[in-house]
């Protein structure tokens, strides 16, 4: 399963963690220096395996060619838990794909580069008018209309800002990453220009111009949080939601009358509930024209449909073991013992096991800001390698002693569960090997199921875990708020009970980092204090798989271009 990331928009150096020179000790194996030069070709090997793929993958063809009408269907895995994607409880990524036919997102538009633009159907200008202060003056499409025919106007904005810049808690935001450094957002010669003014310099400015739902969403607490936990909040886009089956799992899609830009090619959307074990069947049945590939099972099933036209890419999809340092009876609140599980697992395994059979290379993870082969990407590990003797002599000096074949302190027995979602194969194939690796040097790791619509709202958000997998979705903002993962305590994406005071000052000077070298360099930096906690464990980065029924057009597996949903379409 997968949780949306706001924070890419949701992925010192590399001189040796402490715990590293350790293992070195332990193991008798390499020196540190010599960890550090395997660890550095390492990474060159990954970046280029990933750099093979390309960032887009999908058919393209000019939008006066594409045929008008049709319908694309799609499997989700939940159905939404609340509409409000700014809103904690629906920071998930089918409620995201849901939104983005209907304008989420979309005044920003990504080339296959990574190159960013404003889209003239929402922004029409906006322009840095001032460093000292950081001054932003921007003036919206007045023709841009709320699916409920509401004119897009400042107003809706300063409402956004007031309620997402951390002011009032009562407000359950996802983050607060931008909107809390604006000190003032006034309204200029009409309802359409505005100017923001910073209290402190802000990078990815270009992510808070632009309101994501009408003011009445962001009235009051109650409304942000619960109002839309049932219906859409009011869209932005080609599309809007026009129908709910909540029995059957399906929502629908039309052609939005309120849209002012050119005409959608599609005549409408299906997103159907479909559980992840019967979703390839569902596909090669021709029920649905779009499947997303995550196990080798998949991909086999998929290429049975005659017409299926198999696209891969690069991608921001980066999957982890994350850790409750308050769960385990208290045994994961011990760095040692947190890190011993991370030289416990084979993340190799773990990745042959999940991405080998995707036909597609095998790419570790060992940055929390950056991707393997992004720019500015290097070994915040200093060489995290699978090492079950190292784990176990962590584990003796945190007092956990093998007596036969378990580990036990002060008569209890490290006892460890992992949360899984019911039907998410992909989920339980990384959790029985780490399951299979931690119990090898003496841990008692058992497996928990749980329904997979309550898996985040009932287990992952509310902490109620000893350890978790999912993935992580970046976005095209890599450093804005990668602190949020583990910082601070009560940030909406840090699921760890953890939080590094170190990371407060160092992600106010990378959100006014301007110069790319030192924004790497305090990238690094955070990522290295990131993995000196062992709370969240990277395994590996997954590449955009996409099984598309043959003929669609202008949509797909991408590493950064953003979809132009009024372009997409079906040729035959």
């Amino acid at each position: 399963m997968k949780i949306t990331s706001t924070r890419r928009l949701f992925l010192a150096g590399t001189g040796v963690v402490g715990s590293a020179a350790a293992l070195a000790a332990c193991g008798g194996q390499q020196t540190a220096e010599e960890q550090q030069s395997q660890a550095a070709e390492e990474n060159s090997q990954a970046a280029e395996e990933q750099s093979e793929l390309p960032g887009t993958a999908w058919e393209r063809m000019d939008y006066d060619e594409v045929p008008d009408g049709g319908t694309l269907k799609k499997a989700i895995l939940t159905f939404p838990a609340n509409w409000n994607r700014e809103q904690v409880d629906g920071n998930n990524a089918d409620t995201t794909e849901i939104a983005a036919p209907c304008g989420a997102g979309a005044e920003i538009s990504i080339d296959e580069a990574g190159e960013k633009t404003l889209n003239p159907d929402y922004i029409e200008s906006a322009e840095l008018t001032s460093e000292d202060p950081q001054v932003v003056t921007v003036k919206y499409n007045p023709n841009a209309k709320w699916d409920n025919g509401d004119p897009i106007v400042v107003a809706d904005l300063i409402a956004a800002w007031k309620a997402l810049n951390g002011s009032n808690e009562e407000f359950l935001v996802v983050s607060t990453v931008g909107w809390d450094q604006i000190e003032s957002i006034e309204q200029g010669d009409d309802e359409y220009s505005a100017t923001i003014t910073f209290a402190s310099p802000f990078i990815d400015w270009i992510t808070v111009l632009h309101p994501v739902a009408p003011a009445a969403v962001y009235a009051d607490p109650e409304t942000f949080n619960t109002g839309y936990a049932s219906e859409p909040t009011p869209g932005k886009g080609p599309f809007k939601v026009a129908n709910l089956d909540t029995s059957g799992g399906v929502v629908t899609l039309e052609r939005n009358p309120e849209w002012w830009g050119r005409a959608p090619k599609l005549e409408s959307l299906i997103f159907q509930v479909v559980d992840q074990t019967t979703q390839p069947q569902s596909f090669a049945n021709g029920e649905i024209d779009w499947l997303d590939v995550g196990t080798g099972d998949v991909l086999s099933q998929a290429k049975t449909r005659s017409d299926a036209n198999i696209q891969t890419s690069g991608g921001l999809t980066w999957t982890h073991l994350t850790l409750n340092v308050k769960g385990g009876g208290g045994a994961l609140e011990d760095v040692k013992v947190r890190e011993a599980i991370a030289r416990g697992i084979d993340r190799d395994a773990i990745g042959r096991a999940v991405v080998g059979p995707l036909e597609a290379p095998i790419v570790l993870v060992d940055n929390f800001v950056y991707m393997p082969g992004q720019d500015g990407y290097e070994d915040s590990f200093g060489g995290l390698t699978f090492d079950a003797e190292a784990a176990g002599a962590l584990l003796d000096e945190a007092g956990w002693a093998l007596e036969g074949d378990k580990r036990t302190k002060d008569g209890k027995t490290l006892d460890l569960s992992i949360v899984i979602p019911a039907d998410t194969k992909s989920n339980s194939d990384r959790a029985r090997q780490v399951q299979t690796n931690l119990n090898a040097i003496g841990m008692n790791v058992e497996l928990q199921t749980v329904p997979s619509d309550g898996y985040f709202p009932d287990y992952v958000m509310p902490k109620s875990f000893d350890m978790v997998t999912f993935s992580w979705v970046g976005t095209a903002y890599p450093e804005s708020s990668s602190v949020n993962l583990v910082y601070p305590l009560d940030s909406g994406q840090n699921f760890t009970n953890f939080a590094d005071d170190r990371l407060g000052p160092l992600n106010e000077q990378i959100k006014a980092a301007f110069d790319v070298d030192e924004r790497h360099k305090v990238a690094n930096e955070i990522s290295t204090i990131i993995a000196e906690s062992f709370a969240i464990i990277p395994l590996y980065a997954t590449p955009n798989i996409v099984a598309i029924k043959q003929g669609v057009v202008n949509t797909g597996a991408s590493l950064f271009e953003t979809t132009d949903w009024t372009q997409v379409g079906i040729s035959a």
